[in-house]
């Protein structure tokens, strides 16, 4: 096989370029112009310019840089041809410390320090709570991320056009609105970062598609989200060490990925946690995650996200599914559910229940259930299971028919209709028998 050529080797790094450096550019852009759609524009030309460039003139050393800098100059040069009706124009407020003034979207060419906290700020601002819930998410993915709007647009199930409209109408509120792209400080700062990893638990929820729709082009959008969403997590601990409840949120992102080759078999039908070949999940990745969530206990910490992550990390870490220690597992959802009294949360813990205490016990709890999760497929999935587990065929199969009329994908359904025939009596299409755990969900996210 020949070597790459020069335009290959470009190429590969213009992408690993962006996926390293997306947000930094456009977080110094911004910082310069206090102009989202002028930034993203500039940066947007800068990396084609690398494509262009690269091949010719080589890979820089400072690839970051480089884009940085070519960035720079072309929202410079469009704010010096427009420079009477940009004085016009609502500019981005930057909130600067006092005692100094913000920089100056006229100034001449010139090196613009590209600091953490720039970064930070188009964090939060993405994520301000001013906005819609669908447009912090959109936001941080586009602007934070650098995620094609395609992208997006395929992994919410939306039109491209859509998409772009709805990351129009946000960068437009946040401009006429006057929302401060600053980083908070003291206790807004606690406040504001819920939100923040509010979003993130959103596009982790979206990247991990276990109940998303078919087909590639929605699958590849939401791997694009789920990268987007550990990118994003790396920067916020990076950015804010010792805040324990971003290590608990990604420490969930990391376990995602770690197991993300088992949760579906070929056919795209969700695969039993306990089917899944541990033997393949990217031990690497768990015990990052579970040292994240070990050093995030040892410092006290004990919010929502980092529990979450506490009940992955008892459920991924032993090598063998049989030697999970479940009554740990309900122990972790009892404190999660301190923070979070959801029906939700409650139907993780029944699953957990089931290993612990047998499967009457989770039907028990189940049942103060039943009318909250009446159209959330999940929620009948695992009865049904469990109804199957103590023979009871008929009741179990017509939890599974309830099932399929709710809202889900279709390797769901088509793992349900096989689980029909099994409460029927019969075997499975596979060949599992009545009574294994071939259809029991993957509850641990």
């Amino acid at each position: 096989m020949s070597a790459p050529d020069a335009s290959e080797e470009a190429l590969a790094a213009v992408d690993a370029a962006h996926r390293a450096h997306w947000g930094t550019v456009l977080a110094a852009t911004v910082a310069l112009t206090r102009d989202l759609d002028l930034a993203e524009d500039s940066v947007q030309e800068a990396f084609a310019q690398a494509l262009q460039t690269w091949p010719r003139t080589g890979i820089p050393d400072s690839p970051g840089g480089w884009l940085a800098t070519a960035a720079r100059r072309r929202a410079l040069d469009a704010v010096r041809r427009r420079a009477s009706l940009q004085r016009k124009l609502p500019l981005l407020v930057w909130d600067v410390p006092s005692g100094q003034d913000p920089p100056d979207p006229r100034i001449e060419d010139e090196a613009v320090p590209v600091v953490l906290d720039e970064r930070l700020r188009l964090i939060f601002l993405a994520a301000h709570p001013a906005l819609s819930p669908t447009s912090r998410v959109a936001l941080t993915l586009r602007l934070v991320a650098g995620v094609p709007t395609a992208s997006i647009a395929a992994a919410f199930l939306v039109g491209e056009t859509t998409m772009a409209a709805r990351l129009t109408r946000a960068k437009k509120r946040i401009a006429l609105s006057r929302i401060p792209c600053r980083v908070p400080v003291g206790a807004e700062l606690e406040e504001r970062l819920v939100d923040v990893l509010d979003v993130l638990s959103v596009l982790l929820a979206t990247g991990d598609g276990s109940e998303g729709t078919a087909g590639e082009e929605a699958a590849a959008g939401r791997a694009a989200v789920l990268e987007a969403a550990v990118r994003t997590l790396e920067v916020l601990r990076e950015l804010l060490p010792g805040r324990t409840e971003p290590q608990g949120l990604l420490a969930q992102a990391l376990l995602l990925r770690s197991r993300a080759m088992t949760r579906t078999d070929a056919q795209g039908r969700p695969v039993a946690l306990a089917a899944q070949d541990r033997g393949r999940w990217d031990r690497e990745l768990i015990e990052r995650a579970d040292g994240l969530v070990l050093d995030g206990l040892g410092r006290g910490g004990r919010g929502p996200y980092l529990l979450q992550g506490a009940i992955a990390a008892a459920v991924a870490v032993p090598r063998r599914h049989e030697e999970v220690d479940w009554q740990e597992v309900v122990e972790l959802y009892d404190a999660l559910l301190v923070h979070w009294p959801t029906a939700i949360v409650r139907l993780g813990r029944a699953v957990a229940v089931s290993e612990s205490s047998g499967v009457a016990a989770a039907l028990a709890d189940l049942a103060t259930l039943a009318e909250e999760l009446a159209e959330h497929r999940p929620f009948h999935v695992i009865r049904g299971e469990l109804l199957h587990r103590l023979g009871e065929h008929e009741q179990a199969a017509a939890a599974h028919r309830t099932a399929l009329d709710c809202r889900g994908d279709e390797g769901e359904a088509a793992l349900l209709r096989e689980r029909l025939a099994a409460d029927d009596g019969t075997d499975l299409a596979d060949g599992t028998q009545p009574g294994e755990p071939a259809a029991f969900p993957d509850a641990v996210r």
